[in-house]
């Protein structure tokens, strides 16, 4: 059951706050008074407190949205009341914010709101194809079916993540091992290696001093380092969060060469998956073309499905609305087309998500490809330097006492 934050006042009027574990906001109040407490405020707890902080986004990720679906639809299917299960899920959540979001849900239903409507209240924390889906089952009578259909859809969702960034693992190690090789060699061996060769007087070439310098630098005022970098790391976030920047981003990740290729694979994979998963439940394809373009986490398409929707508003049939999205592979519209004249839209865009899962994979794959070699080229440039610049007075004064 939840937690519920509450303050009181004892017979002889003093104050006293804690939590205690209800069924509700008037369970807990029943509770209260019955030790003879004056309630001043219940509320549910929501984990406030530096120790209860959420660090990143508060939006759940989608093994927490798999594991509140499937086990939703598990408890539906087998007859238990929603109270009861959003109950039993409560118990089972993991994490604090998902154990906040099913808390803050569960009291909304015990406070006489329909389903739908408490889990739209937390659109901040859920995607909108679940608050979408939830409130087509509620409609239908098939709240289990939708669940279950919401499970396989962030299953596959998460599959596709997990296998993009399993293939970026190498090339991120490659960065970091690249940058911790390089400030290890002019923090801690580069010093040590000049003031030796200072020591026996020889003449250093334009390159060892070049080194030594930044060398020393690092080391004097390693903390300005740390600042500008951290500057800039805030300037690009910064960018990137904002209208222009974002768009500008967006943009450029649909056309470097390679990179492009497997943002576009992707894309293309959770549009058809998610517009076939919102049709299956019953949602109107202008609904589900918009929760679709929310979705893809590109400002760029979402804007020109913002724009197909509006076509599709006037009369246009969907295949015909997305057909000058040049960033969609021409497949896309040439199978909508088919399922439109078939009455399959659903099923045609289903199949389509699996080939483009397959393709969006293969294109991760020679994407990361032609990462690795590059990572590895800056990781020879920027240690052989610096080796070459310690080495290169030494061969100078051997050949000389040679």
């Amino acid at each position: 059951m939840p937690n519920f934050r509450y303050q009181v006042l004892d017979e002889n009027g003093k104050s006293s706050t804690g939590i205690i574990d209800a069924a509700s906001v008037q369970d807990a109040s029943r509770k209260l008074k019955g030790d003879g407490k004056y309630i001043v405020s219940v509320e549910l707890d929501k984990g406030q407190g530096i120790a209860n902080m959420e660090i990143g986004s508060k939006k759940l990720n989608t093994r927490e949205l798999v594991m509140i679906s499937r086990q939703l639809a598990s408890l539906l299917s087998a007859g238990i009341t929603v109270v009861r299960s959003l109950d039993m899920l409560y118990q089972q959540c993991e994490t604090k914010r998902s154990k906040r979001c099913i808390g803050a849900i569960y009291e909304e239903i015990q406070s006489g709101r329909s389903l739908s409507e408490a889990f739209k209240d937390q659109r901040d924390v859920l995607p909108s194809i679940m608050v979408a889906m939830i409130a087509a089952g509620e409609e239908s009578g098939r709240l289990d079916e939708i669940m279950e259909r919401l499970a396989v859809h962030f299953a596959k969702e998460s599959k596709l993540k997990n296998k993009i960034s399993a293939a970026l693992v190498y090339p991120k190690i490659l960065f970091f091992l690249t940058i911790a090789i390089t400030v290890g060699l002019l923090t801690f061996l580069v010093p040590g290696i000049a003031q030796t060769i200072k020591d026996l007087g020889g003449d250093l070439p334009a390159l060892t001093k070049f080194v030594m310098g930044v060398s020393d630098s690092l080391v004097a005022y390693w903390y300005i380092y740390l600042v500008v970098i951290g500057g800039l790391v805030f300037g690009f976030n910064t960018w990137k969060k904002s209208e222009v920047g974002h768009a500008q981003w967006d943009t450029m990740m649909l056309r470097i060469p390679v990179v492009g290729k497997a943002t576009k694979m992707n894309a293309a994979a959770r549009f058809t998956r998610t517009v076939s998963t919102l049709l299956k439940s019953g949602i109107s394809i202008l609904t589900a073309v918009e929760i679709t373009g929310a979705s893809l986490d590109n400002v760029i398409l979402e804007k020109k499905l913002t724009e197909a929707r509006t076509e599709i508003r006037k009369g246009t049939s969907l295949s015909k609305s997305i057909k000058n999205i040049t960033e969609f592979p021409p497949m896309i519209y040439a199978m909508t087309a088919i399922g439109e004249e078939s009455g399959t839209l659903d099923t045609i865009l289903e199949k389509a998500a699996d080939f483009f899962e397959d393709e969006a994979d293969a294109a991760t794959a020679k994407m990361t490809s032609a990462i690795e070699p590059i990572m590895l080229i800056l990781m020879a440039i920027l240690v052989g330097t610096t080796v070459g610049a310690i080495a290169l007075p030494i061969f100078t004064m051997a050949q000389f006492i040679g």
